[in-house]
């Protein structure tokens, strides 16, 4: 056997990611169940790497907590189990207090990591089966863990007071939050693909308008954090306050680190009071034309909130998110054909945003205890982003249109980079490093090479023609004995040289 015929039978199963896909036999299609062992293996570490690596983190996180603070290790198991289903936003009791305001810093950590999985595992050109394997085995990893977590609370109940909200709640969670995962890592590898799966045709417009929404959640929420910086060293006094109940060093560390997961809990309230909406608080609230009083938790990260009473200039920063939706307005009227009468990818720019922000908001809310529900107000905040969005898109959108020229669309400049690439490739040096040998076998070929404007071809011919008989031609075959024709047709060429960037001659 040779050795291309090797090659071909290792290869011939390639997908283009590193996986060799055994053939199946002539006539036979292999089934859905069918998988090679190579997409197996793959699938497998889909499943089982993030959940173990989360498992391994909370797990020594709770360890360190407790050895910390000198709580005895028999509870060991149903705290690491009420952490999973805490980091995956899954709402707890702990005797009478109920525990539904979580912090959403180790849920983004963990939706990030099984994204990144699966978007590493997405094969070149994937069919649907392969992307419902791949959707599912993202599923299967939590969802497994899940219900072991649910089953070691519920053996302890007897012994700690830890119930947790159900297992329709903890499963509908966890399915949702790597459902979205597994969205986001295959359209960020195979868009296309995900698209064909939808039976009808996505416009132009729409497209455009959620790469444009997407943009315009992170410019939001851009201006939130720079305006909790800010609002935070605005309120540095109140730090010693903030720390009146740590009693120790374990207590600060405990406190700060807490504070820190519950940071995005805190840019996405910003985030809803720069757009006009309240938080509330229980029974009190905090916003731009009002602050009712509550009962706040004591905690760091709640520095940065305002308290009253309300100052005049706190309207100006409505101009936030109207600057935010006129910007993407901007952009929408330079890349899209939306125009004053069909202004569709704008509108779908600002739909999309506030359904972001009302998920978002879903997320970084809830109960906490005797406080009661801590959250942004829902109703307020689509009315109002909607509004920002909305009305600011329409008029950055017109501006544009009337006012800026028009941009060529992101896929354009694409491939444009894709030809600049192109020139860097080691393709075009060997042309030239065969051109640089040519030049090294004869040095003075093109020694007395000169600049022609216009090069040409001079042909210097004698005819010799028998105006008494027709005129034969005969050319002796190579290789023949016989003689040529007495009358016979010379012709002698004489090339010119050529210029040096186009060393082949024309005939």
């Amino acid at each position: 056997m040779s050795s291309r015929n090797a090659l071909v039978r290792r290869t011939s199963g390639s997908r283009g990611t590193g996986e060799t896909i055994a053939a199946s036999p002539p006539g036979q299609e292999p089934g859905w169940w069918s998988l090679s062992p190579e997409r197996a293996r793959t699938l497998l570490l889909v499943a089982a790497r993030p959940t173990i690596t989360a498992l391994a983190a909370t797990v020594l996180l709770v360890l360190v907590v407790m050895l910390t603070t000198g709580t005895d290790l028999t509870s060991a198991p149903a705290a690491v189990a009420a952490t999973w289903l805490a980091a995956h936003q899954v709402p707890l009791t702990v005797g009478r207090t109920t525990l539904g305001l979580l912090p959403l810093a180790p849920t983004a950590v963990l939706v990030w990591l099984a994204g990144r999985e699966c978007a590493r595992a997405v094969p070149n050109r994937p069919t649907p089966v392969e992307l419902g394997w791949l959707t599912g085995a993202v599923l299967a990893g939590p969802l497994l863990m899940t219900a072991v977590c649910l089953a070691v609370t519920g053996d302890a109940a007897g012994v700690t007071p830890l119930e947790s909200s159900g297992p329709i709640a903890a499963f509908g969670w966890v399915f949702v939050l790597y459902l979205f995962a597994a969205a986001a890592g295959i359209a960020g590898r195979a868009w296309s693909s995900l698209c064909a799966l939808v039976p009808i045709e996505i416009p132009e417009w729409a497209v455009l308008g959620a790469r444009a929404a997407r943009r315009t959640v992170l410019r939001m929420l851009g201006c939130a954090v720079l305006a909790t910086v800010i609002s935070f060293f605005v309120h540095l006094s109140r730090l010693d306050g903030a720390f009146q109940q740590a009693h120790n060093v374990t207590d600060v560390l405990g406190m700060t680190l807490l504070s820190l997961l519950y940071l995005p809990n805190v840019v996405i309230g910003a985030a809803g009071i720069l757009s006009g909406a309240a938080v509330l608080f229980g029974a009190g609230s905090v916003g731009l034309f009002g602050v009712t009083g509550g009962h706040m938790p004591v905690l760091p990260a709640l520095i940065p909130v305002p308290e009253g009473p309300v100052s005049p200039w706190w309207a100006a920063l409505l101009l936030v998110p109207l600057a935010v939706g006129v910007l993407g307005g901007i952009e929408l009227g330079r890349t899209s054909d939306d125009r004053p009468g069909a202004p569709w990818a704008t509108l779908t720019c600002a739909a999309l945003s506030t359904l972001t922000f009302l998920m978002l908001a879903i997320l970084g809310s809830g109960q906490l205890g005797a406080v009661g529900w801590v959250g942004v107000d829902l109703l307020m905040l689509v009315v109002l982003m909607v509004t920002w969005f909305g009305f600011g898109g329409f008029v950055g959108m017109v501006f544009a249109r009337r006012f800026l020229a028009p941009t060529a669309p992101a896929e354009v400049y694409d491939d444009y980079d894709d030809a600049d690439d192109y020139e860097d490739d080691d393709y075009y040096d060997e042309d030239e490093d065969e051109y640089d040998d040519e030049d090294d076998d004869d040095p003075d070929e093109y020694a007395d090479a000169v600049e022609y404007d216009d090069p040409a071809v001079e042909v210097d011919g004698e005819l010799v023609e028998d105006f008494d008989d027709d005129l034969e031609v005969s050319i002796a075959a190579p290789g023949s004995t016989d003689e040529p024709a007495d009358d016979i047709v010379d012709v002698e060429v004489v090339e010119s040289d050529l210029p040096d960037e186009d060393k082949t001659p024309g005939r």
